[in-house]
């Protein structure tokens, strides 16, 4: 039998590092993961026949000690967003067509498209209608979701199956980046900034309200978009949120080089201005 603790240990993972490849229990690829959160190591399994998990402390060094304490940029993503969810959270039912655990070879061949995580996003599928649906949860619930139609020429490309929430969020960084759509919201999660999705053609008070609980508010639309990058920017900016745009060479979830290098410059530098910002 397979030591996983000494395994895991074995991997050497830094503070808030995570690793993810195969199984050493199932042998099943991509679906085991092991996380370092604040020197406690866990590990699980995503496979449906598999029940490995666990976790385990460790000792952490004195430079993680200090990297943690003198982090700046991470914030409760949710509670900056309970504005956008008003009332009692409820749990939403999604259709009996929406599936999870099924078609996951689809489910992955788009995620690895975009450098994403179908496991961590708890994608699930719609078989009725071939959609990739993205859930959105609140405190733990799921309260609402959005489909994203496997066949580009379908319309609508993405589908709303519930009202109640007005954003996909992902990310838990004090840097707020709103685009297009969740898939952009996700990428935008792997730079370590938190991706806004605002699922809608404007910002409502909702919107508002949430995007004040971060240091900075980045609108970084597609290119063919700079009307409402502009409109969102300056609407922000109105209501006393540290708001720019940024003009994107292309939309943020193909991970443009040059736009992706630019907003890693962003984060470092933590200012800005209301102007159009070129990709350097």
């Amino acid at each position: 039998m397979i030591d996983i603790r000494g395994f895991v240990e074995q991997l050497d993972l830094a503070d808030g590092q995570k690793h993810r490849g195969k199984c050493p229990s199932c042998h099943r690829g991509n679906t085991f993961t092991a996380t370092n959160k604040m020197g406690k190591l866990l590990w699980n399994c995503y496979a449906n026949s598999c029940n490995l998990s666990g976790s385990t402390r460790i000792n952490m060094t004195v430079e993680e000690i200090r990297k943690r304490m003198d982090k700046q940029f991470n914030i409760d993503a949710q509670k900056a967003f309970e504005g956008l969810n008003v009332g009692k959270v409820t749990q939403f039912v999604l259709p009996e067509s929406v599936v999870k655990g099924t078609k996951q070879e689809v489910l992955d061949e788009y995620c690895n498209r975009y450098g994403i995580d179908s496991y961590e996003l708890s994608l699930h599928y719609d078989v009725k209608e071939d959609r990739i649906v993205f859930p959105m949860f609140l405190e733990g619930k799921m309260v609402d979701a959005i489909g994203r139609a496997v066949d580009s020429k379908v319309i609508p490309k993405w589908k709303r199956y519930g009202s109640e929430a007005d954003g996909f969020i992902r990310g838990d960084c004090a840097i707020a980046v709103i685009v297009e759509d969740c898939t952009s919201a996700a990428v935008v999660e792997t730079l370590e900034l938190t991706g806004v999705a605002i699922l809608g053609t404007t910002i409502n008070q909702n919107h508002i309200q949430g995007l004040k609980g971060y240091k900075k508010v980045i609108v970084a639309l597609d290119p063919d978009a700079a009307p409402k990058t502009i409109e969102y920017t300056r609407k922000l900016k109105a209501n006393g949120i540290d708001a720019f745009a940024l003009k994107l060479l292309d939309d943020i979830k193909y991970r443009r080089a040059e736009d992706i290098a630019y907003l890693h410059k962003l984060k470092r530098e933590f200012n800005g201005t209301t102007d159009i910002k070129e990709p350097t």
